[in-house]
């Protein structure tokens, strides 16, 4: 008992950024990092770190290569440019979603509830029902994570196809697959909220 309190008093507790401090790419990270240490999040929270760098680099790759191809100026360039900036912002505020959904749980009670079958005190039905809401947040994560890979290949995709480019027009580019695509995913996913 005393160890117990010991450790519930004095045991250092992870301090995660709130949703209004998460503005750049290192807070995303610092904020997602903060929910390393529980074990039934580890592989989400290394692949969503994975994630956050893979669109980092996606992005300056993506820039320097618009850059090369079009200058400033042009509306190819401008219009590139807008949907690297949207599918990006798409991306982070999937990564605040998940923050977010992480923020419900703190450390002891995501352990609490992967204990809860050892709980002989709580009724089956209750157990069933925590489970499932439990359930319901690990499968957004997956969800989302899943979301992400799609965008970061959906960037991927682009970055090729501008690799491919000669000149085009604005409408030749508006028609391109990967645009439609991406402009799809956008659309779609715009429905959703946190």
């Amino acid at each position: 008992m005393i160890y117990g309190s010991y450790t519930y008093l004095f045991k250092p507790k992870p301090v995660v950024k709130t949703k209004k401090e998460v503005v750049t790419h290192e807070d995303y990270v610092d904020a997602m990092k903060s929910y390393g240490s529980i074990q039934v999040l580890r592989n989400d929270v290394d692949l969503a770190l994975n994630q956050l760098e893979r669109m980092k680099n996606r992005k300056m790759k993506l820039l320097e290569v618009l850059e090369q191809r079009f200058d400033a100026s042009e509306l190819s360039y401008k219009k590139f440019y807008s949907v690297v900036h949207a599918v990006e912002d798409l991306f982070y505020k999937n990564i605040k979603s998940i923050l977010n959904k992480l923020g419900v749980f703190s450390v002891s009670d995501f352990a609490a509830i992967a204990d809860l079958k050892k709980n002989k005190k709580l009724s089956a039905k209750i157990i069933e029902e925590k489970m499932q809401v439990y359930n319901e947040y690990l499968q957004f994560v997956n969800d989302s994570l899943n979301t992400n890979e799609e965008i970061l290949l959906k960037l991927d995709k682009l970055l090729l196809e501008i690799a491919r480019l000669g000149s085009l027009d604005l409408e030749s580019i508006e028609n391109m697959s990967c645009m439609k695509e991406i402009d799809a995913l956008i659309k779609q996913t715009k429905l959703y909220k946190d």
